[in-house]
């Protein structure tokens, strides 16, 4: 059997070749004989030489998550993560409406940090950037913090404190006068002769958009012994001229109430799907309109807790290892200051003669 000749001129095989050498590594056969063989193995002595090396520059490795990786922070940097998308997006859907400076904010939010230095212990803590805008879903986690810590103390110290939610029908669209208009049904409720258990509370007003149109109500956290959720639905329609639509009493003693209430206007990732042009409605509806208040006996206690978690902040120590010597720089000041050359270490004194080793070793071995 001889080596039959291969389509490809740069593959001939001498006859004299074992056959070995000419069998190729993908081939059909016949009773003929090979017929196809497109990928020749080359003869030993071009393996090594002409081999193909695989260029592993552009391979980048991952390192796979160990057991010791922590699921609270993978969470919290997906949920950081996709909070920045809401946001970009929101942002983008405002420049399409010509809202440049609303978009402006949104897109410098969260954009640099301050860096916070401790000289006692060295640690550092980096804190970046607010816009503070009601419609930013990256700082709307950090506006429900500062609302739940304002009257978070003043829960724990009631004993029947009761959630309770009012709503009114759609509106297909929303202007500041429905904000307005919502609050002050809020405050007649609140003076009726049906309230008058209330001794106080607190409450936020939300808004949802849907294809009915636009969804506003309130969340309220009321101190009540009992509240009567019959009289609340003709007290709520008497006061809305039948505008009313649906009211809900709790015992919110359980926990997860307390973020509910003090939430924001609309969350980031319903605000993001909206249109541009809703977007923008709402907006300008809620634009310098109060949606977080209290009332009743915790209007004054509020103004005293204020003023003592002031006096707290400024004894309070700025670092977790209880230390006030801290320092703040811009992240451009903290590159500079961390690459700045540390004291000129001392020279190393010359080596020590045998006579010198033996002194500060125990000095010279006297005789007996």
């Amino acid at each position: 059997m001889h080596p039959p000749t291969p389509c490809f001129p740069e593959h001939r095989i001498p006859p004299e070749a074992p056959i070995d050498s000419w069998i190729p590594r993908f081939a059909e056969t016949d009773e003929n004989g090979v017929v196809w063989y497109p990928d020749l193995c080359p003869p030993e002595h071009l393996q090594r030489e002409e081999s193909i090396l695989l260029d592993k520059r552009g391979l980048i490795r991952h390192p796979a998550p160990t057991s010791n990786s922590s699921p609270q922070k993978t969470e919290q940097r997906e949920f950081w993560r996709e909070q920045t998308a809401y946001k970009n997006s929101i942002a983008a859907k405002l420049r399409e409406v010509g809202m440049h400076e609303d978009a402006a904010s949104l897109e410098n939010c969260h954009s640099y940090y301050t860096v916070a230095v401790c000289g006692d212990c060295g640690q550092v803590r980096r804190f970046p950037n607010r816009c503070d805008q009601f419609f930013c879903p990256e700082c709307n986690h950090h506006l429900t913090a500062d609302r739940t810590s304002q009257v978070e103390w003043w829960v724990k110290t009631i004993r029947q404190p009761k959630h309770v939610c009012l709503t009114i029908k759609n509106v297909p669209d929303i202007t500041p006068l429905h904000i307005d208009e919502l609050r002050g049904f809020f405050t007649k409720l609140r003076h009726r002769r049906f309230a008058r258990n209330w001794k106080g509370g607190f409450y936020s007003l939300q808004v949802t958009h849907n294809k009915k149109g636009w969804h506003l109500h309130i969340h309220a956290v009321v101190e009540a012994q009992w509240i009567d959720h019959a009289g609340l639905n003709d007290a709520w329609a008497s006061i809305t001229r039948g505008a009313g639509k649906i009211t809900a009493v709790r015992d919110c003693r359980a926990k997860g109430y307390l973020r509910k209430v003090t939430g924001y206007v609309a969350r980031g990732s319903d605000l993001s799907k909206w249109p541009a042009q809703t977007i923008a409605e709402c907006i300008n509806a809620f634009r310098g309109r109060r949606t977080f208040g209290v009332f009743g006996c915790l209007f004054g206690m509020r103004a005293e807790f204020a003023e003592w978690i002031a006096e707290l902040k400024a004894k309070h120590p700025r670092c977790d290892c209880g230390s006030c010597n801290v320092k703040y720089f811009s992240e451009t000041e903290y590159i500079a200051w961390d690459l700045r050359p540390g004291p000129t270490p001392s020279p190393r004194p010359p080596p020590m003669t045998e006579t010198q080793k033996e002194m500060v070793l125990g000095g010279p071995a006297w005789p007996d």
